[in-house]
């Protein structure tokens, strides 16, 4: 294979695991916030659980993109737009079937 042949691998490598960690990232969001519930009375909040946990996934975004940085410089730039993009398709989706649940029980 020619030096080129394996840089593309390595840019689709980076990509796919860009696309498993925004999905696994959006999922573990997703449990966190339908987990909050109010605080009442001298309960503590569950705010801490959750900035420590997406201070983690920034983190470990941020050792993603230092190693695909050591494979393929370019592959950083594919990574951060597959994130963006498939993070963004997410939430799309997620508001579409919250919504589309906040009708349903009024239709009836």
């Amino acid at each position: 294979m020619t030096t080129e042949k394996v840089n593309v691998l390595w840019i689709i490598l980076w990509m796919f695991v860009s696309v498993g960690w925004s999905v696994l990232s959006f999922q573990w969001l997703r449990k966190s916030i339908e987990e909050i519930q109010p605080v009442l009375g001298n309960n503590k909040s569950h705010l801490t659980g959750l900035i420590i946990s997406r201070v983690s996934v920034f983190l470990m975004i941020g050792l993603l993109f230092f190693l695909a940085l050591k494979t393929e410089p370019i592959a950083v730039v594919g990574m951060a737009i597959t994130i963006t993009v498939v993070t963004w398709i997410q939430v799309i989706l997620y508001n579409n079937k919250v919504n589309k649940q906040d009708i349903e029980p009024k239709e009836k």
